[in-house]
């Protein structure tokens, strides 16, 4: 069984073991909200995925253009993406001619066959390292993990690759609407692009961003990620628009930034005073208070400061 296998299992597993037992909440209305004069969001559950909201968990968005629809992080299945269509069709008669993927994880790209079934011309984008990994299984491997813990709910769903690359500093334009591309390098994933819709000051920070839950970060790097945070409130936009969990102004970003610039700085403090990562847990635990209530928080803050730990371990050598 190789690293991606091994990680997909271990995931699974915390998983499942972290949700035994809990009844999910049923999940928000799926309605696009606007967030700027043409642009939309479908916020999801901020919930792992489970039997109740069918794998439905993050925030697709599409930008209405005059030269058709631009759609951001299609969401985790087939009928996911054609439950996106179903709203830009709500909201306008233009077709999709873009989708964007801001990474590898499927809860935020395995829609793209419900899009492309609908619009099959429409050209999907993603970074480089994030192509590479769905050409070698990522997309089977999320497909199987979501059905897990979903009782099933996205058979059916293919992975559809995207076919054009984009990475830092790219501009997309669809009439009079630019779209910015960012990556800052190693951060939730190593392939990661932030969306910044320059003429509507609106950005899509992926899973750069979580609110009210915290994200894994198996994939991540804590500096690399507070990092892309730094690049995104450099934009100034007036709305930005989390993975996971409501938008809003600066402070959405800002509380994340906080949120791992707190572990990571309190870990390396303690690293330098000769703590372990086991004896750790406790001072990181009682820096992060604000957070304790978030999502989550309970099954991966251990899983965090370890991983922080081999992190700042690398780094002082």
């Amino acid at each position: 069984m190789g690293i991606r296998q091994l990680t997909a299992f271990s995931f699974l597993t915390l998983v499942l073991v972290s949700c035994g037992g809990q009844k999910a909440s049923a999940p928000s209305r799926a309605v696009a909200e606007a967030v700027g004069p043409n642009t939309y969001v479908i916020f999801g559950p901020n919930q792992l995925p489970n039997p109740v909201n069918k794998g439905f968990m993050n925030n697709p968005g599409f930008v209405v253009t005059n030269k058709g629809v631009v759609v951001i992080d299609p969401g985790s299945g087939l009928k996911i993406g054609k439950m996106v269509v179903d709203e830009i069709r709500r909201v306008t008669t233009q077709p999709v001619v873009a989708v964007i993927n801001t990474h590898i994880h499927g809860d935020h790209w395995l829609g793209n066959g419900g899009i492309i079934e609908a619009f099959p011309e429409a050209v999907i984008y993603g970074h480089p390292d994030m192509m590479e990994r769905a050409n070698h299984g990522a997309g089977e491997d999320w497909i199987k993990l979501i059905n897990g813990l979903t009782d099933g709910a996205i058979v059916g769903t293919k992975p559809v690759l995207p076919s054009k690359t984009l990475n830092d500093g790219d501009v997309l334009t669809f009439g009079m609407s630019r779209l910015k591309i960012h990556h800052t390098g190693h951060a939730h994933t190593h392939g990661d692009l932030m969306v910044e819709l320059v003429t509507e000051k609106v950005f899509f920070l992926g899973d750069i961003v979580l609110h009210g839950r915290i994200g894994r970060m198996d994939d991540g790097n804590f500096k690399g990620n507070i990092d892309a945070i730094d690049r995104a409130l450099a934009a100034n936009a007036n709305v930005y628009v989390p993975g996971h969990g409501m938008k809003g102004d600066k402070s959405i970003p800002m509380a994340y930034r906080t949120y791992l610039s707190t572990i990571y700085e309190t870990v390396k403090g303690l690293y330098d005073q000769g703590l372990t990562d086991f004896d750790m847990k406790p001072q990181v635990v009682e820096n992060l208070v604000e957070f304790q209530d978030w999502g989550s928080f309970e099954t991966e803050v251990g899983r965090q400061v370890s991983l922080c730990y081999i992190q700042v371990e690398q780094a002082a050598f």
